[in-house]
């Protein structure tokens, strides 16, 4: 299984996606972007025109950021694809997410693009354990952003989702109306921002765990996987 995963780590803050950039957290899959030992995304599934995409390949261009090549179709259908789609990721303070879609055709193409997302702010004992998860979590979307959060009692996370292009964003997610013209592209910049607020809103990013900490994190999840 730890084959098929995407791992790409800066600091105490690291992603685990399959070979499409997609993550689909389960009680068996520890996939999703973690930071200061939370799951701050357990869904990031992109779609164009309601259907998934094929991986071409996957292009490792540092531990912090990666890069995923995809088409449209499945099987051999995709040969002669007319668009192919770039995924370019990278993780520091949250997550950054490049999302180009190029068109190749003679003629110009509308297409939807929409990011599922969804978010369990479990922490990595529940993962490993798949322990049910104490607290409540909220989901809004206004301004243009759509933002998760996790709250129990006086301890609060969340994930705030913003894009760099005009998008529908709804509790589930955000989609994207895109018109590209022949041989050009379209791109838009999906960022994701990770709150940690204690007793009285203090931040608890102050006084960050060492990366050596996220490392060590993120190799007992990839024991956990293989085991």
């Amino acid at each position: 299984m730890t084959d098929d995963l995407v791992q790409i780590l800066d600091g105490n803050t690291f992603v685990v996606s399959d070979a499409h950039g997609d993550i689909e957290a389960s009680p068996t899959d520890p996939s999703g972007l973690f930071s200061f030992d939370t799951r701050f995304l357990s869904r990031w599934v992109l779609t164009l025109d309601g259907e998934r995409l094929s991986a071409l390949s996957t292009d490792d261009l540092n531990y912090f950021e990666t890069r995923f090549f995809l088409v449209p179709g499945t099987g051999t259908v995709y040969v002669d694809a007319m668009m192919t789609v770039v995924r370019q990721r990278s993780v520091a303070d949250g997550f950054r997410e490049l999302l180009t879609v190029f068109n190749h055709d003679m003629q110009p193409v509308e297409v939807t693009l929409r990011i599922d997302v969804a978010a369990d702010f479990a922490d990595l004992f529940e993962v490993k354990d798949a322990l049910a998860k104490k607290g409540s979590v909220s989901v809004d979307a206004a301004g243009g952003q759509l933002v998760l959060t996790y709250e129990r009692e006086t301890y609060r996370r969340s994930a705030t989702i913003s894009t760099s292009e005009p998008a529908r964003v709804d509790e589930g997610g955000l989609e994207f109306a895109v018109r590209i013209e022949p041989h050009g592209a379209w791109s838009t910049e999906l960022t994701v921002r990770a709150a940690l607020l204690g007793p009285g809103g203090r931040n608890l990013r102050a006084g960050a765990a060492p990366a050596e900490a996220a490392k060590e994190m993120l190799a007992e999840l990839e024991h956990w996987v293989g085991a």
